[in-house]
């Protein structure tokens, strides 16, 4: 009687070879969907390296124009302020003054004064009264506050110091900034998360213990690790395009700087007998500031906008500028 044992042994080798062939597509789709998160991971482990770099050669520019900037600080405005820490009040009043025939404001004299102050300068109450048009009690403290908040509400050197250019940088690659939104640059403040989810994810495909459902969640992974690598790539535009603004201000500024120290050495020559009543002297004088005033002006302009763009007003400056020294030249 074994005769009707034969379907049953049939059907169940059947059922043995089923299941063997689910188990082999399972493992089969487990090992697809690891090889898809590796990739994604490997991917995206790549291009936060690119990221890395052009940020650390953007910043050793933005160190390098930092000390450039210093440079012009420590030597062509102190000269500049020398000068006049020297003339008599009267003779300084009278050339700060002719200052408004060539464009110059009392604002814009005001906002060199504080850079000057901001960067470590010091001047004496009688400089900074002529400078401001206030008496000599209204002098650093109130002047440097006053420019702290002109225009932007944002502190000078939250605006174009080094410190700042850091801090820019490290949010840009997903750091401190991750609290606030920058625009375009915004994309970077996932890149914090998604720099160690890859581990987490691979680890949720063999925890699904079905192989098509874990290919399908490393699909969907890869899928999110494109859309992240597509904004390190444009990250990574936009600083680039920085780091060749940040050379074109360093040569403008170099440029500009060299016309201004001339300037102020032939100032200088009327050291002890500047006539303020001369107008060949307050020309000197006059051209001496705007060169100063144009430099103070390219190196408080910041880089980037609050949303996190190139900055188009220092773009602009820098067109000014190289008309300016073109025009001194001829």
């Amino acid at each position: 009687m074994p005769l009707p044992l034969i379907p049953v042994a049939i059907g169940l080798a059947s059922l043995l070879g089923y299941g063997a062939k689910k188990g082999y597509d399972g493992v089969d789709a487990m090992r697809e969907a690891n090889e898809i998160g590796e990739a994604a991971e490997a991917k995206h482990r790549e291009w936060l390296g690119h990221l890395d770099e052009t940020r650390g050669g953007l910043q050793g520019k933005l160190d390098a124009l930092g000390e450039q900037k210093a440079k012009v600080v420590a030597t062509t405005f102190k000269r500049l302020f020398d000068f006049l820490e020297q003339l008599n009040q009267r003779a300084r009043i009278a050339a700060l003054e002719s200052l408004g025939a060539v464009g110059v404001s009392r604002e814009e004299v005001r906002q060199f004064a504080a850079q000057y102050l901001e960067a470590g300068g010091a001047l004496s109450g009688a400089v900074t009264a002529a400078m401001t048009g206030a008496g000599a009690s209204a002098m650093t403290t109130g002047l440097v506050t006053t420019f702290a908040t002109a225009g932007t509400g944002v502190a000078m050197s939250g605006l174009s110091g080094a410190a700042a250019n850091s801090a820019l940088l490290a949010w840009l690659g997903g750091g401190s900034l991750a609290a606030g939104g920058f625009g375009m640059a915004g994309g970077a403040v996932v890149l914090g998360g998604i720099a160690v989810a890859p581990a987490a994810a691979v680890a949720g495909f063999f925890l699904a213990r079905e192989g098509e459902k874990a290919k399908t969640k490393a699909e969907a992974y890869s899928c999110e690790v494109d859309e992240q690598v597509a904004k390190i790539e444009a990250i990574i535009g936009l600083l680039a395009r920085a780091g060749i603004r940040v050379e074109e201000l360093s040569t403008v500024l170099d440029l500009l700087d060299q016309r201004a120290k001339a300037a102020v050495e032939s100032l200088w020559t009327l050291s002890g007998h500047f006539n303020a009543e001369d107008d060949a002297h307050l020309a000197r004088f006059a051209i001496a500031m705007q060169l100063a005033k144009a430099e103070s002006e390219l190196m408080r302009v910041p880089l980037f906008t609050e949303g996190g763009d190139l900055n188009v007003q220092l773009e602009a400056l820098l067109g000014q500028t190289r008309h300016l020294l073109h025009s001194e030249a001829a």
